[in-house]
């Protein structure tokens, strides 16, 4: 099932996908209300959905969930744009697969793996999944470090000694060595240098 408010993209994935020997195009549809009747009436079990119907926002996630609400389906979000907030947005909604019209040749492939309940991304796409699974991850490691543990983790990466340390923050010896093993834990290293060079990389020292 395809949800495409554009006429022309609309006829021309049509015409594509009916290529496909594997393929059952049971309609189209170009707009939100449409698309929920459509889905009432047919058995399909996957939908290529526009992200952007009216022009205004990501309404084609809205579509979506208004579909799954009625049926099992599987949801393909298709962009004319490779936007990273397009991207998070659509997977945050429970899309399966994304795909932008600029690499529409991909879309047999991306409906294959829906149905395998396999993803399929393309490249281009795929950096901003890692850089948004990165963030999470280290925004995860970030709240377990207390406050004090980042400022002395600020300071290591500075290259600062342990006596400077304890003269800056105005605390014991023993104080920051508890919260250096700590660190060192949290962050599964061993050294308070590659701790350093970890929270770097993944950007908890900004």
């Amino acid at each position: 099932m395809l949800v495409e408010d554009d006429p022309i993209w609309r006829e021309h994935l049509t015409n594509y996908l009916s290529r496909e020997e594997d393929l059952i195009m049971v309609g189209s549809a170009a707009n939100r209300e449409d698309a929920i009747h459509l889905a009432r009436l047919s058995d399909a079990n996957i939908v290529l959905m526009d992200l952007v119907l009216t022009g205004e926002g990501y309404d084609g996630i809205e579509a979506a969930l208004d579909i799954q609400e009625i049926r099992e389906v599987k949801v393909i979000m298709l962009t004319g744009v490779d936007e990273e907030e397009a991207i998070k947005h659509t997977f945050a909604a429970g899309a399966i697969n994304y795909v932008t019209k600029t690499h529409y040749e991909d879309i047999p492939c991306a409906i294959r793996a829906a149905y395998h309940n396999m993803e399929y991304i393309h490249p281009d796409s795929a950096g901003v999944i890692r850089r948004e699974f990165r963030r999470l991850w280290r925004d995860q490691q970030g709240k377990l470090l207390t406050p004090s543990e980042k400022e002395i983790l600020k300071r290591i990466h500075l290259g600062k000694k342990q006596v400077m340390i304890q003269t800056e923050l105005h605390t014991a010896e023993s104080t920051v060595k508890k919260h250096v093993n700590s660190i060192l834990k949290k962050l599964g290293v061993r050294s308070s240098r590659d701790a350093a060079r970890k929270a770097k990389r993944l950007g908890m020292l900004d």
